[in-house]
């Protein structure tokens, strides 16, 4: 187990998919997972949608725009999670999901193409030798383990392997906003318009008579959560995120005192409210964006706006740009209904490491272009390319030929 032909670090939505990819390619794999579960931001966070999967447009039957794993994953969670893709306002369409069904369909993916998993598996750190990755050091469960992989892929999000290496990252002063996911029983109407008006209206009265903080207007409900007086809520923190370590516990701390609030004004000040009851909180905040690789390519917003077309593309992106400042609502920008741009190989490889490739949030983008990229159903289609691509140099492959057979599988 600790010399595999591919480590992946994180097990999150990218991870697992670069995973599936590896060990169908016939390859050996472990993956390292820092929680006790699969999922990533999906479970971690409870994102709550899968968005990214389909093309944008005006007609209520959503396609798909990558095919391959991502579609193979998205109609196994919506079957697990009794949903259905979900037709939301300028022609967007996404997959509601059960957390549960998400984190055990993970398990499941990875259980039957026998992937070794380490779960609780902290990296402590990366050794390298001229443009090689030589050794990566976790602690699995509290135990030293050193492990030799031939390739390395990075789908943890913030670009932890190239920084515990030692090579370039893309970092930003800010990052984009963080969100508390949690979710509520009990609630007295099963009509999303009414709840949400309800909603609106309530925090808009409770800011303007000074007895809801005006830091938890950022409230709203998940789209196509709500179901038998059951849905999930998300909170918009007013927090800026950025690269000083102390922030993410700040972040924590107030997001729990402010979910404690919300529920306590709710069931007091509106009638929907009465008898619901607060039933989970996502385990951790919702950080959309941060570090990054530097790749051999920059995915950058005018690919992502143009629908830039490359030759060398492993993965299709058909998501908006969707940029969340701290306090304010998000800005998005729409590129052409039915199109989508390519994401190249290039994106998904180091420009320092040959060895080291990256799948999901942290690939190699602009902060404009990941925030179209970093959605889920992209994170799937880049991380099993990511797979795929590291496969092909675990077997001395020339470049063209895991491209050609991940535009086969997937595009």
């Amino acid at each position: 187990m600790t010399n595999p032909d591919v480590l992946v670090v994180g097990g999150g939505s990218a991870g697992v998919a670069a995973a599936v990819a590896t060990a169908e390619a016939g390859a050996s794999v472990v993956v390292l997972e820092k929680n006790a579960f699969l999922g990533g931001k999906a479970t971690a966070a409870y994102v709550g949608t899968v968005c990214g999967l389909y093309y944008r447009s005006e007609d209520p039957l959503a396609r798909y725009v990558d095919n391959g794993f991502p579609k193979i994953f998205a109609e196994q969670l919506q079957h697990e999670s009794g949903t259905k893709p979900f037709f939301y306002k300028n022609g967007l369409h996404f997959l509601p999901y059960n957390r549960f069904a998400f984190l055990r369909l993970c398990d499941d993916f990875l259980e039957k193409n026998k992937v070794s998993l380490c779960l609780h598996a902290h990296l402590t750190h990366v050794k390298k030798e001229g443009d090689h990755i030589v050794e990566v050091g976790a602690a699995v469960h509290n135990c030293p383990i050193l492990f030799h992989p031939k390739t390395v892929i990075d789908t943890a999000g913030e670009a932890v392997v190239a920084r515990l290496a030692g090579v370039g990252i893309f970092e930003n002063e800010e990052y984009q906003a963080s969100a508390q996911v949690f979710e509520m029983a009990g609630i007295a109407t099963d009509d999303a318009q009414i709840l949400n008006l309800s909603l609106l209206r309530n925090i808009q009265k409770g800011v303007a008579d000074g007895i809801y903080p005006k830091d938890y207007e950022r409230l709203s409900t998940v789209p196509g959560s709500l179901q038998a007086g059951r849905a999930v809520f998300k909170l918009g923190l007013p927090l800026g995120v950025g690269n000083d370590p102390a922030l993410v516990t700040r972040l924590e701390l107030f997001a729990r005192k402010a979910v404690g609030e919300i529920v306590a004004f709710l069931k007091a000040q509106n009638v929907l409210f009465k008898n619901a009851w607060l039933t989970m909180i996502a385990p951790e905040v919702g950080i959309r964006t941060g570090p990054r690789n530097m790749g051999k390519v920059v995915l950058q917003k005018e690919d992502v706006m143009d629908c830039r077309k490359q030759d060398d593309a492993v993965a299709r992106g058909a998501w908006p740009i969707e940029f969340w400042a701290p306090g304010k609502n998000p800005r998005m920008e729409y590129f052409a209904p039915g199109d989508y741009y390519d994401i190249p190989a290039g994106a998904l490889q180091s420009a320092f490491l040959k060895n080291l490739f990256f799948g999901g949030r942290n690939i190699s983008a602009s902060e404009d272009a990941i925030a179209s990229a970093r959605v889920i159903g992209t994170c799937l289609a880049t991380g099993y390319a990511a797979g795929r691509m590291a496969v092909g140099l675990v077997r001395n492959e020339i470049y063209e030929r895991p491209v050609a057979e991940i535009r086969r599988l997937m595009l």
